[in-house]
């Protein structure tokens, strides 16, 4: 009943020292992760980075006009109807033919007269 456990010896002995593979084998997945980790980190900095605003706008004489900042491309409207004006690779006339005047409205008609109410 006192017997010693033959198993005993060996529980006090330390692991075995990982070979130079498995050490390497170790080091090169921590290298990667760190790579993958900083990788992700770098992609959501730019990704979240403040951007200039993309589009910009001018008013003036009853017109709008909206420039695209990323691409070139600028849109005018007036009185409820756009146009694109300038598309990426065009460029800008120096100036533009003098607008046509207006057409003009015809003169107002006189009313006719009203008849005079009748008495009671």
């Amino acid at each position: 009943m006192n017997d010693p456990d033959p198993a005993a010896p060996g529980r006090d002995r330390r692991p075995p020292e990982p070979s130079l593979a498995e050490l390497a084998d170790a080091v090169l997945r921590k290298l990667v992760t760190v790579i993958v980790i900083a990788a992700a980190i770098i992609a959501i900095a730019i990704y979240a980075r403040p951007a200039p605003p993309r589009f910009q706008a001018a008013v003036g004489d009853g017109r709008i006009v909206r420039i695209d900042t990323r691409n070139g491309t600028v849109i005018a409207c007036e009185a409820g109807v756009c146009a694109t004006v300038l598309r990426r690779g065009q460029r800008l006339e120096r100036s533009l033919p003098p607008r046509p005047a207006p057409a003009a409205l015809p003169a107002p008609t006189a009313p006719a007269a009203a008849p005079a109410p009748a008495p009671r």
